[in-house]
């Protein structure tokens, strides 16, 4: 399967996140306007669900704004297509601040005209944040690291109607500590976690009473996951597809 050609027969207002496992033959969507937490253990396939949003947004001609504090380890795969990225807490806090102002000036411009904004009426942005929770720090780097958060929280609370979306993942299903802003985050995707325990604190008890069961998905298959939407209270259990770093490095805007 040729992945990227599928991701360009889309709409351009829905990300394919995989199949259903229920139903293989049915694609699992989620709004492109939906902010999105992806959670999992180590090499449970959150790389593959960054690499699949990505890669369509490459097809749909958005910009894509990634900040990776471990180095730049997974973003770089993404260098050819990158707009902007950030590799310390200080870029961070700069590519963070010139986001924020970008609602800014949408807000101001289309206050009054519409209610939500389209890729006719401006270019869409994907803010990608891989491991949230490094950006959350304590000691002398507690006061950037606040107003690295304090600018997520704001871009989240009003840039989806601004089409804008926000991609957060992050290993630590301890969302208070890991993702402070999580309230804002109203789709989830849980991968392999360790308990359910774990799971309630990354979902929620809504979702673990409606069949979520993250802790029973084996190391053997990464890419298995939970799709939560609070709005809708729905829960899909579904694989994504692995893309490899070879045809990540042939994505070109």
């Amino acid at each position: 399967m040729n992945i990227f050609r599928n991701h360009r027969k889309l709409p351009s207002d829905r990300y394919s996140l995989g199949l259903d496992i229920a139903d293989p033959k049915r694609t699992v969507t989620i709004p492109r306007s939906a902010h999105l937490a992806v959670i999992g253990e180590s090499n449970s396939g959150k790389g593959s669900v960054i690499a699949n949003i990505i890669s369509q947004e490459v097809a749909f001609g958005g910009e894509i704004w990634f900040i990776d504090l471990k180095a730049g380890m997974e973003a770089e795969n993404y260098c050819n297509v990158l707009a902007r990225k950030a590799y310390t807490l200080e870029e961070a806090y700069d590519l963070l601040t010139d986001f924020n102002s970008n609602v800014d000036t949408l807000a101001a411009e289309w206050r009054g005209k519409t209610r939500s904004l389209t890729d006719a009426q401006t270019c869409h942005r994907l803010l990608v944040i891989d491991e949230a929770a490094d950006m959350v720090r304590s000691g002398p780097n507690k006061k950037l690291s606040d107003s690295c958060i304090e600018l997520v929280r704001s871009i989240l609370s009003r840039s989806r109607a601004l089409n804008c979306t926000v991609v957060v993942a992050t290993q630590n299903p301890r969302v208070s500590t890991s993702l402070p802003y999580r309230s804002l985050l109203l789709t989830t995707v849980a991968l392999r976690l360790n308990s359910k325990g774990e799971a309630t604190m990354a979902l929620g008890e809504d979702a673990v009473k409606r069949g979520a069961r993250p802790w029973q998905i084996p190391f053997s298959r990464p890419g298995d996951g939970y799709l939560w939407d609070t709005e809708t209270n729905q829960t899909v259990y579904l694989h994504v597809p692995f893309i490899s770093d070879e045809e990540l490095h042939r994505l070109h805007r």
